[in-house]
């Protein structure tokens, strides 16, 4: 058997069954990886808590014939001032949605794990800021050159969605100042 130990953020939970969940993660050392989380979504579970979108986790889990189950979870960081209003959970899903659609599995990319955490750590919000992280995002995984700037926010969107060929399903609604 083998394991993952390791630290990673929360980007995508799909329910399984009556009380397991799938949930990618994008970790530091070993890229974006899928585990499957059992009992979770028992009203006992006491780890149900610390899976939730954009969680910073270090975990443990053991290889199985077919996936890696979660062993062990401890909360490292819940960027619970990014989920305070409307506009900041927009924000959060929409960083969740990039990293799990543009990253492929298994590709370690330490500098867009450190980029994530460092646009999620400092807590900025304006249109600027968004727009400089998708640019960012999209040169540290190859799709973008860093000397090109996107003149809109629609504009990065829109060649976003020409990657992962199809609209992205979070939206970051109105003016965010």
């Amino acid at each position: 058997m083998t394991y993952l130990n390791d630290i990673g953020f929360v980007v995508k939970r799909v329910n399984l069954g009556e009380a397991d969940r799938f949930v990618t993660l994008f970790t530091k050392n070993y890229g974006k990886v899928e585990v499957l989380a059992k009992g979770v979504r028992k009203i006992t579970s006491r780890r149900s808590s610390h899976i939730e979108l954009l969680n910073l986790i270090r975990f443990h889990s053991l290889k199985t014939s077919k996936n890696f189950i979660l062993t062990e979870i401890e909360l490292v960081n819940s960027f619970e001032e990014r989920k305070n209003t409307l506009k900041q959970c927009e924000i959060a899903f929409l960083v969740c949605e990039l990293v799990d659609n543009l990253c492929p599995f298994g590709q370690v990319n330490k500098e867009l794990f450190t980029h994530v955490f460092e646009f999620l750590s400092k807590g900025e919000h304006s249109e600027e800021a968004l727009l400089g992280f998708e640019m960012k995002t999209l040169t540290h995984l190859g799709y973008w050159d860093v000397e090109n700037k996107f003149a809109t926010e629609i504009e990065s969107r829109s060649y976003i969605e020409s990657l992962i060929e199809r609209k992205l399903k979070s939206r970051v609604i109105g003016n965010l100042s």
